[in-house]
């Protein structure tokens, strides 16, 4: 898959990693970022209940019926 391909759908361990790096990469450009921000990027290497916490999450994001959707905004984008 070339760099600028995107699949239209993930595994449950292909957005995992997805949400590691995306953490991993928003610490490294903050110049001094927060202990908590730091701690929540060693999390997915490091706590036992992460891909149990992971599954929950995910659950959260495919039920219709909550109430946040962070991607609300993105979703009317156009990406050319």
């Amino acid at each position: 898959m070339s760099d600028d391909a995107l699949p239209t759908t993930l595994t449950l361990d292909e957005a995992f990693r997805a949400a590691f790096f995306l953490t991993k990469q928003y610490v490294a450009l903050e110049r001094e970022p927060g202990e908590g921000l730091v701690l929540f990027g060693q999390y997915p290497q490091s706590d036992p209940a992460r891909w149990e916490d992971w599954q929950k999450a995910v659950r959260r994001a495919v039920n219709a019926d909550e109430a946040i959707d962070p991607l609300t905004e993105n979703l009317s984008r156009d990406d050319g």
